[in-house]
């Protein structure tokens, strides 16, 4: 344990001693100085409020009974520097989360819906740039439709043709070879017609973008902000439609 002695249980004669030892030394001694007062916005606030019977309260911290509402930070002059929220209960807090969650959401598609218009602005400066790129996106997709229906035209005639084949041996037992050509035949035929229900399906998906983004242009190119929502009652701009 520490023995007490002058130096630490009389501080200030201890810094009387140290001021003569200065002095005597030829030293300068600068005067203490108090610490500076802390800044009125670094000072801790005032709360109050009304509490539910109509009772002004004032506390250094929040008040019990008023955490169900909101109360008013004070400072030194009494001017509001800012208010708390009040407490929300599990339910209500549950119901703001919700609220915040849909609202960045929607904000979130916002930007979306005015990055997509502006892409597509930049892509189709006209309506007839639109309809070209449409013609091109449909190019490919019609030429396999061509070519698969070619192909299935072709395997109806040889259908017919084993058909007759078959039908001409009567009562005989029809040959390995023509059953295997026959079957052969029916199993090409399906497959091309499920390739073309495929194919024509995604001509269709194909026009219904370009439809959906047509109609979304023409909006833009007559002064819609990229964005911007259109309302159900609000009247589109007459639009020729696009050929196909």
């Amino acid at each position: 344990m520490k023995r007490p002695t002058l130096w630490n249980t009389r501080p200030g004669w201890a810094r009387s001693v140290l001021v003569v030892a200065g002095l005597a030394a030829g030293l300068p001694v600068l005067p203490a100085r108090a610490a500076p007062p802390a800044k009125d916005g670094a000072s801790a606030p005032i709360y109050s409020c009304v509490d539910a019977n109509g009772r002004r309260l004032s506390s250094d911290r929040p008040i019990p009974e008023c955490l169900s509402q909101e109360q008013n930070m004070l400072g030194k002059d009494g001017t509001v520097r800012k208010k708390m929220p009040p407490l929300l209960s599990p339910e209500q807090q549950a119901r703001k989360d919700a609220e915040r969650a849909a609202q960045a959401r929607a904000e979130a598609a916002r930007m979306e819906q005015v990055r997509n218009d502006r892409l597509l602005l930049s892509r189709y400066p006209t309506l007839a740039a639109h309809d070209q790129a449409r013609q091109r996106a449909l190019e490919s997709t019609q030429k396999a439709i061509d070519t698969i229906q070619v192909r299935i035209a072709q395997l109806e005639t040889e259908r017919v043709v084993l058909a007759n084949e078959r039908a001409g041996l009567g009562f005989k037992a029809v040959p390995e070879d023509l059953k295997i050509r026959t079957n052969s035949n029916e199993g090409s035929l399906e497959a091309q017609r499920t390739l073309l229900r495929s194919m024509e399906a995604e001509r269709a998906r194909i026009n219904l973008q370009y439809d959906n983004e047509r109609q979304r242009l023409a909006l833009l190119l007559a002064g819609l902000p990229p964005g911007a929502q259109v309302d159900a009652g609000q009247p589109s701009p007459s639009v020729v439609p696009a050929a196909r």
